[in-house]
């Protein structure tokens, strides 16, 4: 069976910023569909096997060119001299990382789980700051836009609790819908993935093979986000004091 990769890395968010121009849209989308289109052209047309070159390795093929048009984008923004949103290090960070554990290992699961380390980082980052003081939110958005310190504390919260629903979603649509690893998965000593179907809150997971309804939240998570981003322009615009737009209700 073709295996294939989960929900998108969640698209540094810039609602709040200035519109974006097509070469910006397709920066950010650009690696997802260059998974989707590896995934589908290997899946369909190899022949199925254990060979590299077979339609059961595609989801590794397509690992990888998630991580070299990733890096491409990075790239590429370096060579324009134009500004690197931190949120795009970051994923760019964890997806080497964890792109080059699933080839290596040929374990799908570490692609299983890339997404919820990647939204809870960013859950964390938020949350975090804002527990201690510093808002990262502002710190990353503040060159677009003014807004006063308590919109930007309200959004950074809204932000971070949203990181955290992308987070659980992930987990639970993976441990739902995607066969569990011959061997359990462990990572720096963590107990990550089980190899035997178990129960939570009375819901059997790691029973079923339908991989294909998880996997394809890579691209709507795309989606998810953006109605997040277009649900905060109102409250953004009532604050923004750059604005010339007319003001909007909470």
């Amino acid at each position: 069976m073709v295996r294939m990769e989960g929900m998108t890395e969640t698209p540094a968010p810039a609602a709040e910023e200035k519109a974006k121009s097509p070469t910006s849209l397709w920066a950010e989308l650009g690696p997802t569909v260059a998974f989707i289109l590896t995934y589908t052209l290997m899946g369909r047309f190899l022949p199925e096997g254990e060979g590299a070159f077979s339609s059961d390795k595609a989801i590794f093929w397509a690992t990888g060119a998630l991580m070299a048009s990733t890096a491409y984008v990075i790239a590429y923004k370096l060579m324009k001299k134009e500004r690197i949103p931190p949120m795009l290090i970051l994923t760019g960070s964890v997806v080497g990382f964890f792109g080059v554990l699933t080839i290596a290992l040929q374990q799908e699961a570490f692609a299983y789980i890339k997404p919820t380390i990647i939204n809870s980082l960013f859950a964390i980052i938020l949350l975090g700051g804002l527990a201690f003081g510093r808002n990262f939110w502002k710190m990353m958005l503040e060159h677009a836009f003014q807004l006063p310190d308590h919109a930007w504390n309200v959004l950074t919260f809204r932000w971070g609790l949203f990181f955290v629903f992308l987070a659980l979603l992930n987990e639970f649509l993976w441990r739902y819908f995607c066969p569990l690893p011959e061997s359990p998965l462990t990572l720096l000593g963590l107990h990550l993935v089980p190899s035997e179907p178990y129960s939570l809150f009375g819901i059997e997971m790691g029973s079923r093979d339908m991989e294909h309804v998880w996997a394809w939240m890579k691209l709507g998570n795309f989606f998810i986000v953006t109605a997040f981003m277009v649900a905060n322009l109102p409250f953004t615009m009532k604050h923004w004091e750059g604005s010339d737009l007319p003001k909007a209700s909470d």
